[in-house]
């Protein structure tokens, strides 16, 4: 349930939550138990938002797929199974920091207090188009899936990974088009690109 904050506000939250995300990739690996107090905060900070554990489970599974590949590195270490544990155990926690973050207030309110940080305005202008623009990317994305799918009828694994893959390429494709096309209508409308 995003609050409304004033930008002061919730500048200052925004910098205790990448400090707390810097201390938590910093921590020093033998003192991992320590993430037990982050843990705390985070689940205190959850039931208070009333934030919804469900949506981060689906993030934390694409995130521990990530996680898995680069631990696959350390399986010659003698200690792999602490750094991959170490490695998920900071990975999630810091996901469900900025989880928490981004669902405390709308996106607008969030670029106010990164212009209250002075973040450079090219930064906070590619967050606000994100912003605006990720749901249509998601709606494209469903449109191309549903047709891949309706014209699909094979089950051969290989023939499924290369339809994926060129639905990828279609959908970037759309997006710089769309991107191309929105870029001139604010140029139509007077918008002033940064020197």
């Amino acid at each position: 349930m995003p609050t409304s904050l004033s930008p002061a506000a919730l500048a200052r939250r925004q910098v205790a939550t990448a400090l707390w995300v810097c201390a938590l990739a910093l921590w020093p690996l033998p003192g991992w138990r320590w993430h037990v107090v982050s843990f705390g905060v985070a689940l205190g900070w959850s039931l208070w938002a009333r934030f919804p554990l469900r949506q981060l489970g689906r993030r934390a599974l694409l995130l521990w797929v990530f996680a898995g590949l680069i631990a696959i590195g350390w399986l010659d270490e003698p200690d792999w199974r602490l750094r991959t544990g170490n490695l998920l155990l900071k990975s999630t926690l810091s996901l469900w920091a900025l989880s928490l973050l981004v669902y405390s207030a709308p996106v607008p309110d969030q670029l106010a207090a990164l212009r209250c940080l002075r973040v450079p305005r090219p930064w906070t202008e590619i967050l606000g188009f994100w912003g605006r623009y990720h749901a249509v990317l998601g709606q494209e994305w469903h449109r191309l899936e549903l047709a891949r799918r309706a014209r699909t009828l094979h089950t051969n694994r290989r023939r499924e990974f290369t339809t994926l893959a060129n639905t990828l390429g279609l959908l970037f494709t759309r997006a710089y088009e769309r991107a191309e096309q929105v870029h001139r209508a604010m140029l139509a409308r007077g918008y002033r690109e940064l020197p």
